[in-house]
């Protein structure tokens, strides 16, 4: 029988970009992930850079497959209050 990856995805909001890469991310259950870096893609990089940058809330896509853990996406949800 062929074992198929169990694949995820979280929407986490940013919190904060550290100066070595990585993010700081607010979970659903109100705790912080701290170890996920940032993505290689430079236009996803771009745009997480450029928002947060701006002020904006932005909610990060992460999928997690076979142990590892991406940033795949982003979705800008406005400036923040």
């Amino acid at each position: 029988m062929d074992q198929v990856p169990h694949v995820s995805r979280t929407g986490d909001q940013l919190i904060d970009i550290s100066e070595d890469g990585f993010v700081s991310l607010l979970m659903d259950n109100g705790d912080t992930k701290d170890d996920l870096r940032l993505p290689t893609d430079d236009n996803l990089l771009g745009k997480i850079k450029d928002g947060f940058g701006e002020g904006k809330d932005l909610v990060l896509s992460v999928m997690s497959a076979m142990w590892e853990e991406r940033i795949c996406a982003l979705k800008d949800i406005g400036p923040k209050n």
